[in-house]
């Protein structure tokens, strides 16, 4: 039973041309169909492995480092950084804010430039840097004063960044997962060659920085003690119990310019004469610099106009004088409300209450001595420590030494392991085309 129907030439159904070419056609369309999602997936695996195989060489290429042990500050002169301050000379500054950059995935939501503008001329800041992540915002660029910084750091859960303050360019590396101590060394070691301070950021928050990591950390000054986030003290006290001399600053690390609790909380005043960002430099290396906790919003919650009138009247320190081996320290308010004086491992070595002048003795076994004040129940000052050198010029202690031996055998094992890898995937790979051929 052959009828026209179902009769072929060429290999068409005679009897349906049009289903025949439609079937085709189909047929065509799913294979390039198919073809373009397959050779998509191509792509996007060779991308995800080539970014794969850039953060494994970020990661393998560590030197290992040896810490050599701490020494906590000791000799018989005491370095007050504020011996040279001039308390008419206070300026206020801001080094971490952030501005809406790609696309706002990084977070800086409605802060615009000008906005940002606005709200911290209102307040009355000297300086407030803009610290886009990986970007150095070039805004305000022409003005004297400019700083230029940025927030270095990729990483989404342990947040291991840092604040590059006179930053030329971005430095890209970054260990994105977690980073072990050494990789933390290494990522201060390599961002301070490329700017004038590194400061690690927002210490406490996520634990990014471990309390104990700061034992060992050396070849930086400055720490974000103070942050919206979580302030770093037992951070701090670390640092100083350790011997490394670390001076405190304080940041809104702002992401929503127009919310008032996120502007005006943290601040850092330095005594400088003038604005020249190398004036700031050099008083911020001397420690000639105070971090200001300037509203606890869970405490004493703050309109943007409230922070404004505060801020006009803001009181500044205006003594904290070595006489001898005492320690003297004035502000300009009437009387402190409380006054704390902190010595090794964070123990509190003397508390004075409701007084216009606040003083200190310091003992022999005192290594280092810093003072917080909290000044009217709203505004608290950080002051950064008096320490113990053996010359009357501080000389710092660096721990990290890369340990060349064990560095270069590590490299070697994931050379050979890399090169076993390789070799084994061209092996197979001649397998299965070899396989493929006799098929």
């Amino acid at each position: 039973m052959v009828g026209k129907n179902f009769s072929t030439k060429n290999g068409h159904l005679l009897g349906f041309p049009f289903f025949s070419v439609s079937f085709a056609g189909r047929m065509s369309e799913k294979k390039k169909k198919h073809g373009f999602w397959f050779n998509f997936g191509r792509v996007m695996a060779s991308i995800g492995i080539a970014l794969l195989l850039v953060i494994l060489f970020v990661y393998l290429s560590v030197p290992t480092y040896s810490f050599k042990e701490p020494r906590p500050f000791s000799g018989e002169y005491l370095y007050n950084p504020y011996q040279d301050m001039h308390p008419n000379q206070w300026k206020k500054y801001h080094f971490h804010c952030h501005s809406r950059r790609y696309f706002g995935l990084t977070n800086g939501r409605k802060s615009t430039e000008s906005t940002i503008d606005s709200v911290y001329q209102a307040l009355g800041y000297d300086h407030y840097g803009i610290s886009d992540y990986m970007g150095i915002n070039m805004h305000s660029s022409e003005k004297e004063g400019f700083i230029p910084a940025y927030e270095h750091g990729y990483g989404l859960f342990r947040k291991t960044h840092q604040i590059c303050i006179g930053a030329e360019k971005v430095y890209w590396p970054d260990f994105i997962f977690v980073q072990n101590l050494n990789m933390k060394q290494h990522m201060i070691n390599k961002l301070g060659e490329r700017c004038r301070f590194v400061m690690p950021a927002h210490a406490s928050f996520t634990k990014g920085y471990q309390v104990n990591d700061m034992a060992l950390l050396s070849n930086y000054r400055l720490l974000e003690v103070v942050n919206p986030y979580g302030n770093a003290i037992e951070h701090w006290d670390m640092a100083l119990s350790n011997g490394h001399r670390v001076y405190a600053l304080g940041d809104d690390d702002t992401h929503d310019i127009t919310k008032a609790n996120e502007v005006c909380r943290n601040l850092t005043m330095v005594n400088t004469p003038d604005l020249n960002p190398e004036h700031i430099y050099e008083a911020l290396d001397k420690g000639l610099c105070y971090a200001v906790e300037f509203d606890n919003w869970y405490h004493h919650p703050m309109t943007l106009a409230e922070k404004v009138e505060q801020a006009q009247k803001l009181p500044h320190l205006t003594r904290a004088e070595l006489v001898g081996d005492t320690l003297f320290v004035e502000t300009s308010n009437d009387k402190m409300q409380q006054v704390k004086f902190i010595g090794q491992d964070g123990q509190v070595l003397k508390t004075d209450d409701l007084v216009p002048i606040a003083y200190y003795v310091i003992q022999p076994e005192d290594h280092y001595v810093r003072t917080e004040i909290n000044v009217n129940g709203l505004q608290h000052f950080y002051l950064n420590p008096v320490t113990r050198h053996a010359t009357p010029e501080p000389v710092d202690q660096r721990l990290d030494v890369v340990n060349k031996a064990q560095t270069y055998m590590y490299w070697f094992v994931y050379i050979v392991a890399f090169a076993a890898l390789a070799w084994y995937l061209f092996k197979k790979a001649k397998e299965k085309k070899q396989q493929t051929s006799e098929d």
